[in-house]
């Protein structure tokens, strides 16, 4: 048996583990949220934003008055799709996991996402509003597990509720849910008693000295290797399934940032006292496309891609990726939690930033030392935040298409992978029948 042979047998394993299926599964019902909620991010916080990039290309502060108000439009469409991403997981996994075990229940859906919201349910600090960033995608893993676990409680407890049994009288309908009753009072329990703790935590502001602590710790400690740390730790919790970076690193660096530019306006000169700040690294040469080089992703498979299925995913997926917005190929193509992707996934963005740091070192190419708007192409930031150098612009064509090369002998694997998945699964189907 050759390598390729047992790469596959192990990941076909993997994938067959059971939250795994009901995560990849949660994915695929998932990706229209993705996808459009995507799309309506970009036009919101780049096309709309005073500071986006498309923004300033297109001049829309200029000929379009009332931005600021589709901009709030645009700004909620967001968050009732990615925004709320995670809640829709746990109704979605619920769901998923009753059908996995052939007890499907629509209740369990609706149980998981009222127990999920109930958990991080908590207005902030004393305000009556309602602290959003638990719902956002960067906790799809959290909400996928909520359902899954929800999902095996009403297995054993609760009693199969599907849409055909909507059709049934009032009465058998309610004899129905009163069934549901017991696994849907277990599972709103547990949710409320993880509330009180999460409520604990934060009456004692735990949270808010936690992450202070982290952010003082990085700033007295701010060095190249924690840089790179900081990057592998970060693509590697995206991998996992909390699909949204930490954006901790700029705030922890915001003083060095500074005094880069600062430095470049007086002196004329790139000697900047800080060449391998988060910006003029990972920003600049890591995240084309998005976290973990997904504009690679996207073109790989389009070069390799077979199925309709995979061109039509990576088709959409390409305005997104132009913009640093990789959720819809990570959703589609199942990168979260895929064994075959999280090498080429979690290495090249650090691969990336090592080649760079050897360019700027050898002054081959100047650091990134000048703001650039939000949304900016991945591929232009380099050569925008050095004012205007064309070796930097270069030096990122030159890591796309290495990234491409290398992502490619995994696209195709993956899709070995999903072939095999896909025959097993039909030849289940037709045992069953």
């Amino acid at each position: 048996m050759d390598k390729n042979e047992k790469l596959i047998k192990w990941a076909m394993w993997f994938n067959c583990l059971s939250f795994v299926q009901i995560f990849r599964e949660t994915m695929i019902m998932l990706f229209p949220v993705a996808l459009i909620g995507t799309i309506v991010w970009i036009i919101s916080d780049n096309l709309l934003a005073s500071k986006g990039f498309l923004a300033n290309v297109f001049y829309i502060q200029q000929w379009l008055p009332e931005r600021q108000f589709f901009k709030t439009l645009f700004n909620d469409a967001t968050m009732i799709t990615v925004g709320l991403i995670a809640s829709y997981a746990a109704f979605v996994s619920a769901i998923m996991t009753t059908r996995r075990y052939r007890r499907e229940n629509l209740i369990a859906g609706v149980c998981a996402m009222i127990s999920y919201v109930l958990i991080f349910y908590h207005s902030i600090r004393g305000s009556q509003m309602l602290e959003t960033r638990y719902f956002g995608a960067g906790w799809l893993i959290i909400g996928s597990i909520v359902g899954y676990v929800i999902g095996l409680i009403f297995v054993k407890w609760g009693y199969h509720f599907t849409l055909s049994d909507i059709r049934l009288g009032s009465r058998k309908l309610m004899a129905r849910v009163l069934r549901n009753l017991k696994p849907f009072t277990i599972s709103f329990s547990g949710a409320f008693i993880l509330h009180t703790l999460y409520a604990v935590w934060r009456t004692f502001n735990l949270d808010a000295i936690t992450t202070q602590n982290i952010s003082s710790l990085i700033g007295r400690h701010s060095n190249y290797f924690l840089n790179i740390t900081l990057s592998f730790f970060n693509t590697l919790l995206v991998w996992l399934g909390f699909a949204e970076p930490v954006n901790i690193t700029n705030d922890a660096y915001s003083n060095e940032v500074r005094n880069n530019l600062i430095y470049a306006l007086t002196h004329k000169s790139f000697a900047v006292p800080y060449p391998f700040t988060p910006s003029s690294l990972y920003n600049g040469f890591a995240n084309f496309g998005g976290i973990g080089v997904t504009l690679a992703l996207v073109i790989g498979i389009l070069w390799v891609g077979r199925q309709n299925n995979q061109q039509e995913i990576a088709k959409l997926s390409v305005f997104p990726a132009i913009f640093n917005h990789g959720l819809p190929i990570l959703f589609g193509s199942r990168v979260f939690l895929n064994p075959v992707y999280v090498f080429p996934f979690i290495l090249l963005p650090i691969a990336n930033m090592l080649i760079a740091s050897v360019f700027i070192f050898i002054h081959a190419i100047p650091p990134i030392v000048y703001p650039v708007p939000n949304g900016t192409p991945g591929i232009l930031i380099p050569f925008i935040g050095t004012g205007g150098d064309w070796r930097a612009l270069l030096i990122s064509i030159l890591l796309v298409i290495m990234d491409i090369i290398i992502y490619i002998p995994f696209i195709k694997l993956a899709f070995a992978v999903e072939e095999r998945l896909v025959k097993e699964q039909e030849e289940f189907t037709n045992e069953d029948k």
